[in-house]
C-alpha cells in the first residue's frame, strides 16, 4: 500500500473502523472466509436485514469515561459512509468528538455497524487482538501514527451476519489508553443490544 496514502488518510481510516488503518491492520473482508459462525440471535425484536442499532443513539456522551469528558455534552453527528470512498464499507455510522477547544489535538470516536461480509472480525494481522464483549467475538487493533497519536479500532459480531464497531483517535489525552475507551463503549453497546 502507498505510504503517502496511508499517512494522508490515517485519521480518516482509523475513524472509519473498517478502512485501512495506518499499519494496514483493518483491511475490509472481500469474499474472505471467516472463522466460525455468527452467534445465534439474542433478541427477538429485530428482523434479518434491519439496522441492529442507531449509532447516534446506542451510546451517549455520558457513556464515555470521565477522563475524556472535559465538556458538558457532545452532540453526536450522523456519519454515513461516503459512496466515493471505497474503504468506507460500513452501513451507517455516528461520530463523537471532543476537540473543538483544543486545535490539532484530535479526540474522535466513530460508532458503526455493517455486514460481516465486508468487515473483518477475526484476528489476522500481528497487531490484532481477539476480544469478547458479552457473547460477541471480535478483533481489536491498536495503532500509533507517525506523530505519536494513539488510536484503537474494535469490531464485533452482531445478529444476522452484522458487525458493530467503535474506533477512537486520541491525540488529546495522553494518559488515556484509547483501547480502554473503545472497550467500554463496545461493552455498553453489546449490553444494550442484549438486554
Amino acid at each position: 500500500m502507498d505510504t503517502l496514502l496511508v499517512r494522508r488518510t490515517h485519521l480518516t481510516a482509523a475513524l472509519l473502523v473498517v478502512a485501512t488503518v495506518a499499519a494496514g491492520c483493518a483491511q475490509p473482508v472481500r469474499g474472505e472466509a471467516l472463522a466460525g459462525p455468527t452467534p445465534p440471535p439474542t433478541t427477538t425484536s429485530r428482523l434479518p436485514g434491519s439496522a441492529p442499532f442507531d449509532p447516534c443513539k446506542i451510546i451517549s456522551w455520558k457513556d464515555f469515561p470521565l477522563d475524556v469528558r472535559t465538556v458538558e455534552d457532545v452532540t453526536p453527528r450522523h456519519r454515513p459512509p461516503n459512496p466515493q470512498e471505497p474503504n468506507e464499507v460500513y452501513s451507517d455510522g455516528c461520530a463523537f468528538d471532543n476537540n473543538e477547544l483544543v486545535p490539532f489535538k484530535a479526540f474522535m470516536t466513530l460508532v458503526i455497524w455493517g455486514s460481516i461480509t465486508k468487515i473483518r472480525v477475526d484476528p489476522k494481522n500481528p497487531g490484532d487482538k481477539p476480544v469478547m464483549y458479552g457473547n460477541r467475538r471480535g478483533v481489536q487493533t491498536a495503532d500509533v501514527d507517525e506523530k505519536g497519536v494513539k488510536g484503537c479500532v474494535t469490531r464485533f459480531t452482531l445478529d444476522y451476519g452484522q458487525v458493530g464497531g467503535v474506533s477512537l483517535i486520541n491525540g488529546r489525552f495522553p494518559d488515556v489508553d484509547p483501547c480502554t475507551v473503545v472497550d467500554a463503549l463496545a461493552a455498553k453497546i453489546v449490553e444494550r443490544l442484549d438486554s
